[in-house]
């Protein structure tokens, strides 16, 4: 682990781990009453149905905690997506421009204040195809059981958890693709401040 990584670590965990705390002993009551879903007889509904165990209810301070830690956790998926998509992405030499290498770049990327200075070509290979397809894949399968769960007739735990994966899937997708399948390229541009 990088020191920059394990001093964030530290502050994060320096000021997450005291509310922590502060919110278990604070107690009190969530404010709302738990209201009981009773299937009618001789029905396949379950609008209660579940297939993890989860809390009915939580402390208000308790929730204020679990919100930073999915913030936090958010911007730590989205950090290692960037250098995921940089560290493959951009593996190996770049071609530089003033090689005098013919690159067909459309024309609004050089000016006279501005040039590429870098450029990796896509790679384009089988993994990229096999990664993204399976991905796609994934995606169709958990848009049906979203669709599926949706236009039912109840409403439980599945639908949140096929959204979830329906988005994380599709999300990968997209970056499996940008890393893939675009080249990328760094630009250099002349300011006067």
């Amino acid at each position: 682990m990088r020191r920059e990584t394990a001093v964030i670590v530290l502050l994060i965990s320096a000021v997450l781990v005291p509310m922590w705390f502060v919110a278990l002993a604070s107690g009190g009551h969530a404010g709302g009453e738990e209201i009981a879903l009773q299937p009618a007889p001789n029905s396949s509904l379950n609008p209660t149905g579940y297939f993890i165990d989860a809390p009915t209810e939580i402390n208000v301070n308790v929730a204020g905690v679990v919100t930073w830690l999915g913030l936090f956790g958010l911007f730590g998926v989205l950090f290692a997506s960037i250098r995921f998509a940089h560290r493959v992405g951009r593996s190996g030499e770049p071609i530089e421009p003033t090689d005098g290498t013919d690159l067909d770049l459309p024309d609004y990327l050089e000016s006279e204040y501005r040039s590429v200075v870098a450029y990796w070509p896509a790679k384009a290979n089988l993994t990229g195809v096999w990664l993204v397809g399976g991905f796609t894949f994934a995606t169709v399968v958990f848009a049906a059981l979203f669709a599926g769960e949706v236009f039912g007739a109840a409403r439980h735990q599945f639908l949140g958890f096929y959204g979830a994966l329906l988005c994380v899937s599709l999300a990968e997708t997209v970056l499996l693709y940008y890393t893939y399948f675009i080249p990328s390229i760094d630009v250099a541009e002349e300011r006067d401040h």
